[in-house]
């Protein structure tokens, strides 16, 4: 046989071999982040941080503001129930997807969100009365159900709070610069 049909046969059946592309799951994940979305807003509103938590994947990160990521269920609902018992009433919070993007088990959101408390409120020291901004999640499909794996955030609004950049948020990138 002669090397260049050798390498054509060895290249077809290397190309004829690989694995199907996972299936588009965006439009199901759009639905189940959609639902889930309203739920992290109702939860918070509620102060119900066990709930909160059990929208995490066992190993997921939450990524809070100006302070250390929280990895892990258990650890993540540790810092909800502290942060439910630092106001009084919680804030009320609107959450929702501008774009879902999912590939087999994985999904991808980028969204926005707003928060503010009443104006009885006893807030956190320091923290604004409102706020909103972007945010980035990483999603799973774990056993049929979609569970926040990687969320990163972004806020919008100067805070009162001295921080190294200034701001509430001290990990927000201006628009154009890169990570």
């Amino acid at each position: 046989m002669r090397p260049a049909q050798t390498l054509f046969i060895l290249l077809a059946a290397a190309l004829g071999c690989q694995a199907a592309p996972p299936p588009d799951t965006t439009a199901e994940a759009k639905q189940a982040i959609d639902a889930a979305d309203a739920q992290w807003a109702r939860l918070t509103t509620a102060g119900h941080a066990d709930s909160l938590a059990d929208l995490y994947h066992a190993n997921g990160v939450m990524l809070p503001p100006n302070m250390a990521p929280v990895h892990g269920r258990e650890a993540i609902r540790a810092f909800m129930t502290t942060m439910n018992s630092m106001s009084s009433p919680p804030p009320t919070l609107r959450v929702w997807a501008e774009s879902v993007w999912a590939s087999g088990p994985h999904a991808l959101e980028l969204g926005r969100w707003h928060f503010a408390w009443p104006a009885t409120a006893k807030r956190p020291p320091g923290a604004p009365a409102a706020d909103s901004g972007k945010y980035m999640v990483r999603w799973v499909n774990e056993n049929g159900r979609w569970l926040m794996a990687g969320p990163s955030g972004w806020c919008a609004l100067r805070s009162p709070i001295p921080t190294a950049r200034g701001r509430w948020c001290a990990g927000r990138r201006r628009r154009g610069s890169t990570p």
